[in-house]
């Protein structure tokens, strides 16, 4: 018994694929539709800034090594709860609390990097501890940052019990963490782009798998068959 085996023909399946183009660009333009329903709601732009510390040798070389020691040692102080809440008290706004401060604030140490700057510090024996702030608003950012960066200067001195950590950089500037505007639309044409994936492997499975005799290679089990004739395609 012969048994046609499954073969992918590549010019059938591009043929398919013309001939169910508005099938492919209705299934494409639902998904964007569907896509673009599920991100109405873009939520706000997201604005970041970042204040830095460093262990200062004003007083004494020793003094900046303890710090370097104490900063290096006690990095969860710097997002403890009592440092943003004396950062809360420092920024002075009703409307922001210290869970607030502490779910938009990122800490970081160069310590932590694997950058060239990293290495040199390394070998200095020197940490800088960035404080980035991330908020709907840059001017709350650029605060909050601010904020942090001088109320860990001020646990660090009641732990160090001398003034070796000071501010390095405020936050002069903001920069756009999140562009909400911009992250739906690629939500949007990541959607489209599914659905036109989904359709067009969808018109080339069901051309694949259909048992319709469409040529002679077919007719004949990939050549195997002996062919007696052919009638041709009759036009009137």
């Amino acid at each position: 018994m012969y048994k046609n085996e499954i073969e992918i023909d590549i010019f059938r399946c591009i043929n398919a694929l013309k001939k169910n183009i508005k099938f492919i660009a209705i299934i494409t333009l639902l998904f964007f539709l569907v896509g673009l329903g599920v991100t109405l709601d873009k939520g706000n732009d997201t604005f970041g800034a970042k204040a830095t510390v460093y262990a200062s040798a004003v007083n004494s070389y020793s003094d900046a090594a303890n710090a370097v020691t104490a900063m290096n040692a006690y990095m969860d102080v710097a997002k403890s709860y009592k440092v943003c809440q004396r950062a809360a008290l420092i920024l002075g706004r009703s409307d922001v609390e210290t869970s607030d401060i502490q779910n938009s604030i990122s800490v970081y140490s160069s310590q932590d990097t694997n950058s060239l700057s990293s290495a040199l510090a390394k070998a200095n024996s020197a940490t800088i501890i960035s404080f980035t702030a991330r908020t709907s608003d840059p001017d709350l950012s650029m605060a909050m940052a601010d904020a942090m960066a001088q109320a860990y200067t001020i646990e660090m001195a009641n732990i160090l019990r001398a003034d070796s950590v000071k501010v390095l950089d405020n936050a002069y500037t903001y920069y756009m963490a999140h562009d909400a505007n911009k992250s739906a639309w690629k939500k949007r044409i990541i959607a489209m782009m599914v659905g036109f994936a989904l359709s067009s492997f969808g018109v080339i499975l069901f051309e694949i798998l259909d048992k319709n005799v469409r040529t002679v290679r077919e007719a004949t089990i990939g050549n195997s068959l002996p062919v007696i004739g052919i009638i041709p395609e009759y036009k009137e």
